[in-house]
């Protein structure tokens, strides 16, 4: 199917993309940056918030992890069939519905007085946004023919996510200090709104001529997606030994099954799975995963350090996290160059090798070691990040026809958000679990009655229990920040292993996006 339709993919967009002025193509690309900003601007900036809303709305834990994650569960779920259907109805239409509804939620956020409409409010920005990141990557791919300038591009565009992530933290401490946490949902709202009024101004509509909607695939592979996304998350804190998890996980495997079955056998599918057949595309695909994995992950411990080791608030918090996303803004700039100059497969080792060394460079952060311990680690894992994410993006976009760009845009798009959840899953999971243990060593270790450890770890790590007695005091305040960053720092070395393992098959399997 793709090498019979490759002739006719030229003839059809290459005259459209022509026609648009090379100034007016580079203000679209930043008229698009501001969708991508809005999405990761409300994953930092939620995140800084979780604290002061636990607080103010009286959030038991269960309930604060939906506030962050309903936004990414809907976000993963549809992020494919939003792809698609931006190459049927039309890119530009569907980017627009997306900042839209984005927009919407971040209002509905602003508003919400209590936990219900305000994951219900996550959810809706989190249907935006998988209506905005494929579409917005799509018509980048589009815009942009030749395939250097659109690396170019593409570094552009996921500099912005950088951006976003390293705005919201900032913006998100100063409205904390100054307004409430309803304030920080305002930052989307000002950015939509911009992107509403400039986007019919300044980007071109396009659309996939031929394409068809796949409905059996839509509601399959939607479901596959959601059941998984739904049992990682929900098991962090329910166990994934858990009855409702196991079901979950028998929902993703029928679901799946079925949608490899459907897509195989339609002559338009939603996914052209025999893609992952090729050895390159199907790298990056892991690539884009493991990245997000790392980065939202080694960016959750850090924050966590910060706040309950370091005690620093949220604006501090995200000054002190600018060495990886200003790093990562900067780097990201550059990273075409770099692919030019030493090739996708060298790009991409060196950025898993610089994240990895990054994660594992965090070890040295302690309860006694103050900040010049953290922010190497934090600057290499930015400058790792920022070599992989525009590179991978590129190649995954340069190794399919130009009229797929839209269904590689949507892939890539849709394996990273699966890695930015699961990191905060896997590894916030090591560290809520661990944590009581080590501490429960170190307690019995400092000299605390037997009989009263098991009831201090319950008391720090549920709530609920009395002051301690003063003779024991001293020990539980050195034993509690240690056994803190102990469990921390299982994660950040679970989170580089995970990035040097990738190394290995990105050598061996990655090729030139010409080979693909």
């Amino acid at each position: 199917m793709v090498s019979t339709s490759q002739p006719n993919i030229r003839a059809v967009t290459t005259p459209a993309t022509a026609a648009v002025p090379n100034g007016r193509r580079w203000w679209a690309l930043l008229v698009l940056c501001l969708g991508v900003m809005m999405s990761f601007v409300n994953v930092s900036s939620t995140i800084s918030a979780l604290s002061p809303l636990q607080d103010a709305l009286r959030l038991s834990a269960s309930t604060t992890v939906w506030v962050s994650s309903a936004f990414s569960l809907a976000l993963v779920s549809l992020v494919l069939s939003a792809g698609t259907l931006s190459d049927i109805i039309g890119r530009r239409r569907i980017l627009l519905a997306g900042v839209a509804l984005f927009t919407a939620g971040s209002v509905i956020a602003f508003l919400a007085g209590d936990a219900g409409l305000l994951i219900a409010a996550q959810a809706l920005m989190g249907v935006g946004a998988a209506a905005v990141l494929p579409s917005s990557l799509a018509i980048v791919s589009h815009t942009f023919t030749d395939p250097h300038e659109r690396t170019g591009a593409i570094s552009v565009w996921a500099s912005c996510a950088g951006l976003g992530l390293a705005v919201g933290p900032l913006v998100a401490g100063v409205l904390l200090d100054r307004v409430s946490w309803h304030a920080v949902f305002l930052t989307n709202v000002v950015i939509g709104v911009l992107a509403l009024i400039l986007t019919p101004l300044l980007v071109t509509e396009s659309k996939h001529p031929t394409r068809r909607f796949d409905p059996a695939g839509v509601v399959l592979g939607t479901l596959a997606v959601a059941s998984a996304t739904y049992a990682i998350i929900e098991g962090g804190s329910t166990g994934y030994g858990a009855p409702v998890i196991i079901a979950a996980y028998v929902v993703f495997t029928v679901s799946l099954v079925a949608f490899v079955r459907v897509e195989l056998r339609h002559d338009d599918p939603m996914l052209q799975l025999r893609l992952f057949k090729n050895a390159s595309f199907a790298t990056v695909m892991g690539i884009s995963a493991v990245t997000m994995f790392g980065f939202v992950g080694i960016s959750l411990l850090t924050v966590l350090h910060l706040e309950r080791v370091a005690h620093d608030d949220a604006l501090t918090t995200g000054v002190k996290l600018l060495p990886m996303f200003a790093t990562y803004i900067v780097v990201s700039a550059f990273a075409g160059r770099l692919v030019r100059r030493i090739g996708i497969a060298a790009a991409l080792v060196t950025g898993l090798v610089l994240m990895g060394a990054g994660a594992l460079a965090l070890l040295a952060a302690g309860p006694s070691s103050g900040y010049g311990a953290m922010w190497p680690g934090l600057f290499v894992a930015g400058a790792g990040s920022a070599v992989l994410v525009a590179p991978s993006t590129a190649a995954a976009v340069n190794s399919v026809p130009p009229l797929q760009a839209g269904m590689a845009a949507a892939s890539v798009n849709m394996f990273r958000q699966l890695g930015s959840v699961l990191g905060p899953s896997v590894l916030g999971t090591l560290v809520t679990t661990r944590f009581p243990e080590y501490l429960h060593d170190r307690l019995a270790a400092s000299g605390v009655p037997a009989d009263r450890v098991d009831g201090v770890v319950a008391g720090i790590t549920h709530g609920g229990a009395s002051g301690p007695p003063a003779a024991q005091a001293h020990a539980i305040s050195v034993a509690v920040p240690q056994a803190f960053s102990e469990a921390l720092h299982l994660g950040w070395l679970v989170a580089g292993i995970v990035l040097l393992a990738v190394v290995v098959p990105t050598a061996f399997l990655l090729r030139r996006p010409s080979a693909a």
